[in-house]
């Protein structure tokens, strides 16, 4: 299960914070908080929760802080113990897919958002605190609460949670507004900490989401108000006028306020400024440093102002205006319980009445999704939610309906990845074309995306997985994660092994493990030797074969630098064992419509391993002797049926030897392999690069 987390400690956020001063992809390494990781499937842990499968979910401005490690260790929520490891993804809708026995108020197939995180009531505690005998769970009082944890959030492919923590979504809303139900909550709760009266004059500072959302709520709620908007981006302003709101410029922030309010505006020494009569009710969704100290001296005496932005940096600001005009500075935080309708007694959730609006068509929070990613595109998402300015976003989710289950990739930016892996099932079961381009993430170069080669196996033929091993990479010094399974011997760890079935009965799948050393040179004809007419091909160009010798005791040609063992098949394929089992990588299916006439697209799921010292050595050469290398430069023969048989080298061959395969038939128990020479061409050329 491909899940996201947050890991807050020191340990993480210390080398990210000083590495992303120059290397923006420090957010995104091994060592960063933020983690996509293929964990184990996890049970539900108790009778009482359920499992859900996500849908949509978005990222929140509170959430870009945390991963880029934008604060401070010193505020206040940071002493808290259950903050240091945490699930990103608060805004997401799912569907229950699995309910244990004491579930009572959910069903399998209920479409469910996140409304609560941990509590008294999800822990079992009795009594409950203070905030949650009265409903305001997002205030729970207790610090470490017992019991198990939720796992997973809505940057995951699943949540498993307690059943108290969810709400279940009416059926007249839709997933793109119901994702967006907890922000539109938020907005709701904030509006109602101190609801504007008719002819009221409304501030609200910031036009992202919840500004944007606020903006809804004022009109739903207090319809008579005179609203005034301070967007920073233009985008955020088209959209701001639309709704009727009045444009509050950055740039002259002061004389705008001024103008819009009627107040008087008075500027001191050193560019202080103090305006009298402003603003009766101002929401400042951003809480910076810069908007806290400006809208406690645009509002007037004895109104309010909400912070509903968050901020975890400490602050030093001017703070007399509260005293010498008596502003209310009110905090809110999430959403909780309500007296609704207005004027009554009753008590509702802020879900309820967001829902609600929602289904009068009074707000419309799904008008505010601008980007939506694959949870595999996770970088580009969170850049582009972080540059909203550059990429006009207001709200960017992930959409899970995009892509098949568990095929997200692990981040491992700054760790080697040494493998990578061809699968061919049979029968396969491609994408179409469309499919293909509409999933396939953009590969990263710190992190190897896995493909899967064509069908090209007969009807008779099994299953096969190719398992290659990549050259070493020396970034930061990061030890590589073991490349063979953890219950092989030393010397098949060294020298790389091949797992093949015998006998013609035997169904199970084959698989071959080639380790290449660092100076390995590309073999054509292992690669391409099975597409059709490469054979005759060679034929026409007068290169021979090496049929003449006896299949029984023909030893395969093997490429110099590769070391190649057939042992007996393992129960779990090598890529799925010990460290990397965690972390593999997801296959990408590759369509099956692919021209095979084209090497081209044949090229695009081969890597060639070549450095800058084989194309010297390949220009300074006049002759070579090939002979078996493994990856720790020692020379072991190849084993095939049992037989060791050392390879044949021709001294005189100038050229690179080519392996290649031939297909067999569903009949045919004994495959033959032919080793040619090509002339001897500067590999400079092949690889299209001119040398003076």
């Amino acid at each position: 299960m491909w899940t996201s987390t947050l890991q807050l400690d020191l340990a993480h956020v210390i080398p990210t914070k000083i590495l992303g001063n120059f290397w923006r992809g420090a957010y995104f390494s091994s060592f960063a908080p933020l983690q996509v990781q293929n964990l184990p499937r996890q049970p539900l842990p108790a009778s009482n929760w359920v499992r859900v499968r996500n849908t949509l979910a978005g990222i929140c401005g509170s959430d870009l802080p945390l991963i880029f490690v934008d604060g401070d260790f010193n505020v206040a929520p940071a002493a808290l113990p259950r903050h240091n490891h945490t699930y990103p993804g608060h805004e997401v809708v799912g569907e229950v897919i699995q309910v244990e026995e004491d579930v009572q108020s959910l069903h399998v197939g209920d479409r469910v958002v996140l409304q609560y995180g941990p509590n008294c009531l999800t822990a079992g505690i009795q009594p409950l605190c203070r905030s949650c005998a009265s409903g305001n769970y997002g205030l729970c009082e207790s610090g470490a609460l017992p019991g198990p944890r939720p796992i997973g959030g809505g940057w995951s492919e699943e949540m498993l949670l307690h059943e108290d923590q969810l709400f279940r979504v009416p059926s007249d809303i839709s997933d793109a507004q119901a994702v967006l139900l907890e922000p539109s909550a938020v907005a709701v709760h904030a509006v109602l900490r101190h609801l504007p009266q008719a002819g009221d004059r409304v501030l609200i500072i910031g036009a992202g989401t919840i500004g944007q959302l606020i903006l809804q709520v004022v009109r739903a709620l207090a319809p008579d108000a005179e609203i005034s908007v301070l967007a920073r981006h233009a985008f955020q302003i088209e959209r701001a006028a639309s709704m009727g709101a009045r444009i509050i410029y950055r740039q002259d922030s002061y004389e705008g306020v001024q103008e819009a309010t009627g107040g008087q505006l008075y500027q001191g020494r050193f560019g202080n400024k103090m305006l009298l009569g402003g603003y009766d009710v101002i929401y400042d969704t951003v809480g910076s440093k810069r908007t806290t100290h400006d809208s406690l001296r645009w509002a007037r005496a004895g109104s309010t102002v909400v912070m509903v932005g968050l901020n975890l940096h400490r602050m030093h600001i001017d703070l007399t205006p509260i005293w010498y005009q008596e502003v209310n500075l009110i905090g809110t935080l999430g959403h909780g319980i309500e007296t609704w309708p207005i004027g009554t007694s009753e008590k509702k959730s802020t879900f309820e009445i967001a829902a609600q609006l929602i289904e009068n068509q009074q707000l419309h929070p799904d008008k505010l999704i601008t980007h939506s990613f694959l949870l595999g595109e996770y970088r580009d998402a969170l850049l582009t939610a972080k540059n909203k300015g550059h990429h006009r976003a207001i709200k960017v989710v992930f959409d899970f309906s995009k892509q098949p289950a568990s095929v997200v990739p692990n981040v491992r930016a700054a760790a080697r990845r040494s493998r990578r892996v061809l699968t061919t099932t049979s029968p396969s079961q491609p994408l179409t074309p469309d499919d293909v381009d509409a999933h396939a993430p953009t590969p990263d170069p710190a992190v190897p995306v896995t493909y899967a080669a064509p069908d090209t196996t007969d009807a008779g033929d099994d299953p096969k997985t190719i398992v290659v091993s990549r050259p070493a990479h020396t970034r930061f010094n990061v030890p590589s994660p073991p490349e063979t399974p953890e219950d092989s011997s030393p010397d098949q760890r060294s020298t790389g092994s091949a797992s093949q079935n015998s006998g013609a009965d035997d169904q199970a799948d084959k698989t071959i493990t080639v380790s290449t050393s660092k100076h390995a040179r590309f073999d054509a004809a292992t690669q391409y030797g099975s597409l059709p007419g490469f054979h005759q091909g060679l034929e026409d160009l007068g290169i021979m074969y090496g049929d003449e010798e006896d299949d029984t005791h023909k030893t395969p040609a093997v490429p110099p630098g590769y070391q190649v063992q057939h042992t007996e098949p393992e129960p779990t394929p090598p890529t799925n064992t010990g460290e990397d089992r965690d972390n593999v990588e997801a296959p990408f299916i590759a369509p099956d419509s692919i021209d095979t006439s084209n090497d081209y697209a044949w090229m695009q799921f081969i890597e060639s391993q070549d450095t800058g010292e084989n194309m010297l050595e390949g220009l300074s050469t006049t002759s070579t002797t090939n002979t078996l290398v493994n990856t720790d430069e020692t020379t072991t023969p190849v084993n095939t049926d049992e037989t060791t048989t050392p390879v044949n080298t021709d001294e005189t061959n100038t050229g690179d030897q080519l392996s290649a395969p031939i297909n067999t038939r569903a009949g045919n128990d004994e495959s033959k392999t032919i080793t040619t020479s090509s002339a001897k061409r500067s590999r400079s050329k092949r690889k299209g690069v001119n040398h003076p």
